[in-house]
């Protein structure tokens, strides 16, 4: 299918009818099904949909491809997350009298994708610091001294995220 010129995807309507082929062909290529590729499609138009007032991009293929990127990139790291917690509560049942509900499982996965998207909008600094203590296992002075910062800066930043990942946390 011949892609829409650029000028034609002045409005959203445009440049659905101009690009969404070309989008569905570009994602078909790079996920392992067509009707996940349709799915990523349908879920980058109701991205732009739901991003405010349409600005008409001067690339609409390399727009509608970033959008559609991150779009595979967030559904990814979702499935990470999943089978992570899978896994460990897996490597965890055995020591389980009693196994998770379906409901708790889903809690807990909509906590950590949360405490993902918190982390994703932290300052680099603040995220590593987060991560160094709390998935590394450093303590303060391990970390300021990796970081080149002093003992209190690591506090302030460990306070800050996890303040923005505990109100990410409350429903």
């Amino acid at each position: 299918m011949k892609p829409a010129q650029p000028a034609e995807a002045a409005t959203l309507e445009a440049l659905y009818r101009g690009y969404h082929g070309w989008l569905l062909s570009w994602l078909r290529r790079r996920v392992d099904c067509s009707h996940h590729a349709a799915d990523v499609a349908h879920d980058t138009f109701i991205r732009l949909l739901s991003a405010g007032p349409y600005v008409a991009p001067r690339e609409p293929q390399a727009y509608l491809a970033t959008v559609a990127r991150r779009l595979l990139m967030d559904k990814n790291r979702r499935r990470r997350l999943e089978r992570a917690y899978q896994d460990e509560l897996e490597r965890c049942a055995q020591y389980l009298d009693q196994a998770p509900s379906p409901e708790q499982i889903l809690q807990a996965v909509q906590v950590l994708e949360a405490i993902d998207r918190a982390l994703a909008r932290m300052k680099p600094r603040i995220r590593e610091t987060f991560i160094l203590r709390h998935l590394d296992g450093l303590d303060q002075a391990q970390i300021a001294e990796r970081l080149g910062v002093s003992v209190r800066t690591v506090q302030q930043d460990l306070v800050e995220a996890l303040l923005a990942c505990d109100a990410c946390a409350q429903p």
